[in-house]
């Protein structure tokens, strides 16, 4: 066999093994001549087994091939060069030399290819553990625990874990999508001294509950424009209304300049997984970006289905649908500026139009309630410090303030951002009533252990939104400590 078909042998089995498939179109070096000196070589090293992989198959024996061709057979030398002799070594440290542009080019291009692979698909997750104290908002000061059942818990401690990915199949195409694994446990439920580990409505164990999607949306982005379908993560004003939480549906967003921006939406917010039965939504948010430093929110959630499971007919195998006063509609108004570099300042006023005051009810379960619907609310949270969540030993305090009316928000699921339920809405007689509400104040405290990896402490305390028609006159104080990592 003459050297140089020889050589194109090997070139050919080098080139069917590669992933590259630029290589062969690569014309941006100049031919090597058949007479080159380079073949010789590269044939000797292919003869003693240094370069593997060729055979009779001719890669156009009488045709000169490129600089950068002949450079894949000098890296293919390279990486067998532990197993060569001397004199193989020397040809391959004189083929590096003669070839080192082109070398070089190859490792740019395995980069870029690199580099484009992880532009287009990722993975990211976070861990917390945390202990909850009175998360239920429970009081021993009077009778607010007519709202509360053996299911909810007083105090646990509570382990989440959730892995996400995304991709970009296409331009201006990704999905984004997240599992979640949570549990609790040293479960301590207010009618009970000692620690539970059961949920009575359904006998599950609370520290062995399952992984369910969290998230799978499909998104296209494009000229401002944003449409995302599919299980997808919705946040609205500043977080009294829901936040970071799942629906089953869609929304539209459309950038309108630097300033202005509209997003409206619709389904399911049951895909959380707090309640008993489907309950669709329409949702919509304007926001005003007035200065770099300060956003303005308005928004709104309209629950569209009023029923729920009546629970006390489970038992006879008849269990039915029934109307239920529990329902959202929600409009919010809110402000987030950064008034100075350390000091940032959250502000939102929501009101919940649900009925007349005195609205009264009942369904077939025999619940029958007449309490009044304080239906607005307020919130604010003054931020002091700089935390940045990357960067070890970087704090951040804050103080809260809330007068939240008892049918302000939605204390029962919870889809809310506040770090406390809101009020102590609850399961009576197989129906949701929206409780007591809250007023009061509270303390938090966020401390970067490592980068990505955040302590947090909060403490509240707490009374009903009006006294006179709760019957009592305070919450049990409210408290968490949570480790969160993320990556």
């Amino acid at each position: 066999m003459k050297k140089k078909t020889l050589v194109s042998a090997v070139l050919a089995a080098t080139i069917m093994g590669t992933t590259s498939v630029s290589l062969a179109a690569e014309n941006m070096f100049s031919d090597v001549p058949l007479d080159h000196w380079a073949y010789d070589a590269i044939a000797k090293l292919a003869e003693d087994g240094i370069i593997e992989g060729y055979g009779d198959t001719g890669f156009g024996g009488d045709k000169a091939i490129t600089r950068y061709e002949m450079a894949q057979l000098v890296a293919k030398a390279q990486a067998n060069q532990e197993n060569a002799r001397a004199v193989d070594k020397a040809a391959i440290e004189k083929l590096q030399q003669e070839f080192d542009s082109e070398l070089k080019g190859e490792v740019q291009n395995l980069r870029k290819d690199v580099d484009d692979l992880k532009s287009r698909m990722g993975w990211y997750g976070d861990a917390r553990v945390r202990f909850f104290t009175n998360k239920s908002m429970k009081s021993s000061n009077g009778t607010s625990d007519r709202y509360t059942s053996v299911t909810d818990s007083s105090s646990q401690f509570e382990k989440r874990l959730r892995l996400g990915f995304w991709a970009s199949p296409a331009e201006n195409l990704s999905v984004d999508g997240r599992l979640k694994y949570e549990d609790n446990s040293w479960t301590r439920a207010p009618y009970h001294d000692d620690n539970e580990n059961s949920n009575h409505w359904n006998g599950t164990v609370n520290n062995q509950n399952s992984v369910r999607l969290d998230k799978l949306s499909l998104n296209w982005n494009r000229n401002n424009t944003k449409v995302s379908v599919g299980r997808t993560e919705v946040s609205l004003g500043q977080g009294l209304l829901w936040w970071e939480n799942p629906v089953d549906g869609f929304y539209v967003k459309q950038q309108f300049g630097p300033k202005f921006s509209a997003m409206v939406g619709v389904g399911d917010i049951s895909a959380e997984g707090w309640q008993d039965t489907n309950m669709n939504a329409q949702f919509a948010e304007l926001a005003y970006q007035a200065s770099p430093a300060t956003r303005i929110t308005l928004a709104n959630m309209r629950t569209l289905s009023n029923s729920q499971i009546d629970t006390s007919a489970i038992g006879s195998g008849s269990a039915t649908l029934v109307d239920s006063p529990y329902r959202l509609n929600q409009f919010s108004i809110g402000v987030n500026t950064q008034v100075a570099p350390k000091w940032n300042v959250i502000a939102e006023a929501v009101t919940n139009n649900v009925g007349q005051p005195g609205n009264s009810w009942s369904n077939s379960a025999g619940a029958n309630t007449d309490e009044k619907l304080n239906k607005h609310g307020f919130w604010t949270r003054v931020t002091y410090g700089k935390q940045e969540w990357n960067k070890a030993n970087t704090w951040q305090v804050y103080g809260e303030y809330f007068a939240l009316g008892n049918a302000s928000v939605d204390s029962r699921y919870w889809g809310h951002r506040l770090n406390i339920a809101g009020g102590n809405s609850k399961w009576e007689n197989g129906g949701a009533v929206w409780g007591d509400g809250a007023r009061g104040f509270g303390f938090g405290a966020s401390y970067m252990l490592a980068s990505n990896t955040n302590l947090e402490l909060t403490y509240y305390k707490l009374k009903p939104y009006d006294e006179n028609a709760a019957g009592f006159t305070k919450y049990d104080d409210v408290a968490y400590a949570a480790l969160t990592y993320s990556f």
